[in-house]
């Protein structure tokens, strides 16, 4: 029978700072990550609006200039 494997708390504590140390700063970019697609959907929904009020211009010219 094999003794199997000990995982102490500091090999624990080991991991868990050498992890921290390689993840950085994630939660900034996330951050960063957010505001970028707030401004996205911010363009995108204005060039909605935008196209929305342009088609109804459009559309009563069409029909003022119609037979």
């Amino acid at each position: 029978m094999s003794d199997g494997v000990v995982v102490t708390l500091e090999r624990i504590y080991e991991k868990l700072v050498e992890l921290e140390i390689r993840l950085g700063d994630h939660p900034k970019q996330l951050d960063d990550h957010e505001t970028r697609i707030r401004n996205l959907e911010m363009k995108v929904w204005g060039f909605a609006g935008l196209s929305g009020i342009v088609a109804v211009f459009v559309s009563l010219i069409i029909t003022k200039v119609g037979p």
